[in-house]
């Protein structure tokens, strides 16, 4: 960190992994300015021993690179095409890029010999609500018990490793998978025989779509009506009341920067909703904590941010609630953590408004969808086949 420091860059102090610099005049006689007289700007995220850096001076970079090198050594691949087991694939005249996982889903279908597998049209069963699951996803008790033990850790450690692998592509590329990845996870400490079969079956979905590519610079052009003019800046939230056996809320929400997806969530809500009000006001409160993070790194990053950040929700209550300051027999009870969006809100940093359910892109990361409305909202969430795959 000090060397990056010393070579002139900050560091951020909204991501501890990311430091960055502007230079309005040249910090070497080798470097010219933008065509555009607009400022340098260099932006290195690192992860551990592996790091990129974004620029718009080559120039530049290839100076920093020197100055790296004079302190430690490194290795310069050039462009990237690969980082972090995702391959990122350029369209430069368009100014459009895709982030995938081909090449990784490819090996994890190996390592489960299910290269030749046939593909699934969902990441879970989406059949009819099961009232023991209350998940639409069913689960008959496993017939484990029989199993020697060493059988039942083996199909333990198995479960984990492939789960942690489905957690892994759900952050990177494949936010298609979030719910199903949430809902696995859910049994990672005790998982029987059908809870392997099930996580196989998220597999046998990305034998299917393993060349879906997240799309940035390019807004789909599936999206509903009601969201075209937000969908540059915003953030879309949802909830599932009392969907799981523990009577537990899920929440998810998605946010969109420059009309592209870049940042998403599925989680279990850690109380007891009463209402379906009340869960979208919890998922509200998860969505503002990200919201606020969000505009924070943008702004230290010198990106433009709207005034107000939109807030998209379907459930009108909640929306109500959330811009009241009143306190009724309904909500008196919520804990006063969750009312700082309140605060927010007032003061005009973000706005809150509401959209039909119907086109709700956060839908995909609460349950379990029926295939047509499921690949619907993976076209608005930006997954599409890159043109060179």
């Amino acid at each position: 960190m000090s060397i990056l420091l010393s070579i002139g860059l900050i560091h951020c102090e909204a991501d501890h992994g990311v430091f960055f610099a502007y230079w309005s005049s040249l910090p070497d006689p080798c470097i010219t300015l933008p065509a555009d007289g607009s400022p340098l700007y260099l932006v290195v995220p690192v992860h551990v021993n592996d790091s990129l850096g974004v620029t718009n001076s080559v120039p530049l970079y290839k100076w920093f690179i020197t100055r790296l090198q004079e302190h430690i050594c490194i290795k310069d691949l050039g462009p990237c095409s690969r980082f972090l087991s995702v391959s990122i694939i350029y369209d430069c005249p368009s100014c459009r890029l895709w982030f995938s996982s081909h090449l990784y889903i490819g090996e994890l279908l190996e390592d489960w010999n299910l290269a030749t597998c046939k593909p699934l049209p969902t990441p879970l069963p989406s059949s009819s609500y099961d009232a023991s699951s209350h998940l639409g996803v069913k689960v008959v008790p496993a017939q484990c018990g029989a199993l020697p033990q060493q059988h039942l850790d083996t199909i333990k450690q198995d479960y984990q490793h492939l789960v942690g692998c489905l957690l892994y592509l759900t952050v990177t590329t494949h936010p298609d998978i979030a719910f199903a990845a949430m809902w696995l996870g859910q049994f990672s400490s005790d998982p029987t025989c059908d809870h392997l079969v099930m996580a196989k079956h998220t597999l046998r979905y990305l034998a299917g779509t393993k060349d879906l590519a997240l799309c940035f610079g390019a807004p789909s052009s599936s999206v509903p009506e009601s969201l075209r003019g937000f969908l540059q800046n915003v953030g879309c939230l949802d909830a599932d009341w009392a969907s799981n056996d523990d009577r537990r809320s899920i929440s998810g929400y998605c946010f969109y920067f420059e009309g592209s997806l870049v940042s998403w969530s599925t989680v279990k809500q850690k109380s007891i909703a009463l209402s379906s009000t009340e869960a979208e006001y919890y998922a509200m409160t998860h969505t503002f904590h990200e919201a606020i993070w969000l505009c924070l790194l943008l702004s230290i990053l010198n990106f433009p941010v709207p005034h107000p950040f939109p807030i998209l929700s379907d459930n009108q209550a909640a929306l109500k609630l959330a811009s009241s300051l009143s306190i009724s027999s309904c909500s008196k009870h919520i804990d006063i953590r969750h009312h700082f969006i309140r605060s927010h809100l007032s003061n005009s940093s973000f706005s809150a408004s509401w959209i039909p359910t119907a086109d709700m892109p956060a839908d995909i990361f609460i349950k379990s969808l029926p295939f047509s409305t499921f690949s619907r909202h993976c076209d608005i969430l930006g997954l599409v086949i890159p043109p060179t795959l």
